[in-house]
């Protein structure tokens, strides 16, 4: 046989094999998406956390690659799922079967963490999202903002819209006869959320969230036994050029068997076009002491929400490039049971299609001081940001902030927090 007519043959054979193996999933739709990020990241407080007199400067590169798979049937059904890829810095080792792993000299470690994998299921009658899927709550994070496995169900009226979930959070064996005894000590949430739209300008929305933490404690679980009824309610309006948003929460029940529940959270927040901006603003009250705001957390010590994105902050507030390294003055609202009071101010500018920038001030203090601090003041954070777009799908940034810190850590005698990042992100 001639060389040219067994490359043919070699061709035909593979194009039969590969026709016959996706006959099954002609109609199957592929999608993937993804974002690489990474940074260089150089400060006094990110990469320990600490303050201290004169607190040693770290420097660090991070790098995050997150990477989304549809498999979609049609338009009613598809398969949603997220995995995640971190070096928690580079050089940080190698040949390991660790999370964050593998960022050292000869790489081959086994790092892959899943995010998300759930059906979706889209029909006129209902939404049902059924797996481990991303879900947070109605006031803008506060309460939870994770990945959790469970069912949510939705409609969608002409008006109006309502969902109701139950999500499993944590499972342990209660010790029966098998000793496995799955389903009795339980961490679970039952949710329900509706919204309606007044007009086009205006929405109201309403949410109730029962946790009921029965599992057995973990090394970090300080809330063994809660029973934790949460709800509010929520608005969105425009006003002219003004854009408002606010929540009120309340928290009933018990946190433990001896401590009632009594937590409650205010918020407002505003944009409005500024000499050919957006000007912003958040306040943020949380309550503390008796009255502190019951926040879930899983048994590896992660809060599970309680993050205040809104607010822009660096360090003052969690960090919204933070990856695995993730300090803040202000982990969760919780905040040790003192709470919260925040204010913030920020201005966003596009200067042209390539370049935009951003700049942020905020101040906060506790609302309850436990420790007889000689001051409820935390501090005030001033940051900036700028970015250019490479491509359509690169973007290079700076991002850099100082925080002047407040009484509430006059004991300490510590540096004040700086942090600055050059960074790199690639979207498709």
């Amino acid at each position: 046989m001639k060389k040219s007519n067994k490359k043919l043959l070699v061709v035909a054979i593979a194009t039969a094999l590969t026709a016959a193996s996706a006959s099954s999933a002609l109609a199957l739709e592929n999608q993937f998406s993804g974002a690489f990020t990474t940074f260089f990241d150089v400060g006094n407080f990110a990469g320990s956390g600490t303050l201290e007199k004169n607190a040693p400067t770290a420097n660090y590169f991070v790098q995050r690659f997150r990477l989304g798979y549809t498999a979609k049937a049609d338009d009613h059904v598809k398969l949603v799922t997220k995995f995640e890829f971190d070096y928690n810095y580079w050089g940080n080792s190698s040949y390991v079967d660790k999370r964050g792993g593998g960022g050292a000299l000869g790489a081959d470690s086994v790092n892959m963490e899943t995010k998300h994998i759930y059906l979706d299921l889209n029909y006129p009658q209902i939404n049902a999202k059924i797996g481990m899927q991303p879900y947070n709550d109605s006031f803008k994070g506060i309460l939870f903002d994770a990945d959790m496995a469970g069912v949510l169900l939705s409609h969608d009226y002409s008006n109006a819209s309502i969902a109701a979930g139950y999500f499993r959070f944590h499972d342990s064996a209660d010790g029966g006869k098998d000793g496995v005894t799955l389903g009795k000590n339980t961490f679970d949430m039952y949710s329900l959320d509706g919204k309606y739209n007044i007009s086009k300008d205006l929405s109201v929305g309403a949410a109730y969230y029962f946790i009921r933490d029965q599992h057995t404690p973990g090394l970090y679980t300080v809330f063994p036994d809660a029973k934790v009824h949460t709800f509010g309610l929520n608005a969105a309006g425009n006003f002219g050029p003004v854009a408002l948003t606010a929540f009120a929460a309340k928290q009933a029940g018990e946190i433990t068997t001896n401590v009632d529940a009594k937590g409650y959270a205010l918020n407002v927040g505003v944009k409005i076009p500024l000499a050919g901006g957006t000007a912003r603003s958040e306040f943020l009250y949380v309550s503390g002491g008796k009255n502190a705001f019951y926040v879930p957390a899983s048994d590896n010590g992660f809060t599970e929400g309680g993050q205040f994105y809104d607010s822009e902050m660096i360090m003052l507030g969690r960090d919204k490039y933070a990856t695995t390294i993730d300090n803040a003055i202000i982990y969760d609202v919780n905040n040790n049971d003192e709470g919260v009071i925040m204010g913030t101010l920020g201005y966003d500018y596009t200067f042209n299609d390539k370049v935009s920038a951003s700049a942020n001030a905020g101040f906060a203090a506790v609302a309850k001081d436990l420790n007889n601090t000689e001051s409820k003041y935390l501090g005030t954070e001033i940051n900036a940001e700028a970015y250019y777009k490479l491509t359509a799908n690169v973007t290079l940034g700076a991002r850099a902030g100082y925080l002047f810190l407040g009484d509430h850590f006059k004991t300490l005698d510590a540096d004040n927090p700086w942090d600055a990042k050059l960074i790199v992100k690639y979207n498709f």
